[in-house]
């Protein structure tokens, strides 16, 4: 008999938490109580700027995706390909507002993504 939707192995393995979680830095509370019980981002994203006014080495950490690890490995049944990034909307949209004017109008974060592939190992 197959094993039905949430079950092990099934769908509802591959939960995964994002959005702005207003997580201000790693070392803060909110991060330690974010990855306490064993949420853990792609490390691929941890030195991109998650908002616009982000400066180069002094990077936020609002938003997130994240999904469960154990032992070093992802606990999902999609298998992470270890690529992950933002989206520099700001290079593409409204190039002739200044930072300011494009946060009114859209946002002042980078959409984040990672990539997954629903093939085998």
């Amino acid at each position: 008999m197959a094993a039905g939707l949430g079950q092990v192995g099934q769908y509802g393995h591959n939960l995964i938490a994002l959005g702005d979680f207003n997580i201000d830095r790693k070392d803060d509370p909110s991060y330690q109580a974010f990855v306490s019980q064993g949420l853990r981002p792609p490390p691929e994203l941890d030195d991109l700027p998650r908002t616009t006014s982000d400066l180069p080495g002094e990077i936020s950490f609002y938003d997130q995706i994240a999904w469960f690890w154990g032992d070093g490995k992802p606990e999902l049944t999609l298998r992470y390909t270890k690529r992950a990034g933002i989206f520099r909307w700001t290079e593409h949209y409204l190039q002739e507002l200044d930072g300011v004017g494009k946060t009114w109008r859209v946002s002042d974060h980078y959409p984040l993504w990672a990539e997954f592939s629903t093939r085998g190992p």
